[in-house]
Formats: structure tokens, sequence, C-alpha cells
């Protein structure tokens, strides 16, 4: 489920996503001819990494903007990983869904957020990751 938030004044450029229980007709792509293909796990989730990322911005040296977001969710299952990545444009409701092995390696580089800004503005990100077990 995506949320659109107030976000420095601008309704609906940026949204708070949350993974709840629903019902399979209520799962849409948000694209148009996307085919949509089920695939239960039917395994226990054995672990969690929650991939948070820091993004600050100074204009001239001083601090002007900074926003935390998590980056990407991934559940162990079976042996198996599965993950949820937002993208890495800020204003964004696309969710990556991958699943395979050492999936915190494929998680994407955010040197996006941090090409073509003016001299003046300094832009930095930082990454953690929290696992819970």
């Amino acid at each position: 489920m995506q949320e659109a938030v107030d976000y420095f004044g601008a309704t609906d450029d940026m949204a708070v996503a949350k993974l709840s229980v629903t019902a399979d007709s209520m799962i849409k792509s948000a694209f148009k001819d996307v085919e949509m293909i089920s695939t239960p796990v039917g395994e226990e989730i054995t672990s969690v990494k929650i991939v948070n990322e820091q993004q600050t911005m100074a204009i001239n040296g001083e601090p002007a903007y900074e926003v935390w977001l998590t980056r990407a969710i991934i559940f162990e299952v079976g042996g198996r990983e599965i993950s949820f990545e937002k993208d890495t444009i800020p204003f964004s409701e696309e969710i990556t869904i991958q699943r395979g092995y050492d999936l915190i390696d494929k998680i994407s580089g955010n040197d996006d957020f941090l090409e073509a800004w003016d001299e003046e503005y300094s832009p930095a990100y930082k990454r953690e990751v929290v696992v819970v077990k």
C-alpha cells in the first residue's frame, strides 16, 4: 500500500509504503499492460534486513535538507531472499521486487542523488542495515 503524504508542502509528491495483508484482487500494478505473476512462498521468514538511508544536502556549506527513508526490505525465506526496493528517484512510487541470494549486494546505488547539482550544493547519503531475526 502507498499513501501520499505532504512533503515540504507538496502533497502527492511523496508516499509512504506499507506492507499489509490484503486480498489477491486488491494487488494491482500502477502500470498498464503488466503481467502480474502469483508466487506463493509457503515458508517461514527467518530474518528481515531493513536498509535505511539518510540523505543530506548542504547549500554553501550550511545544512539545508535531511531526510531518512527506507530504501529496501529484504526477507530471508526458506534459504532464499525476497527484496522490496524503493526507486532511488525521490518522488517515484515504484518498488522493485527481486528474489534470489545476497540481495543486499544488489540494492541500487544512489549516485543519481549525488549528480547534477550546482557548485553550491553538497549532497551526501549514508546507509545502515538493521537485521531482525
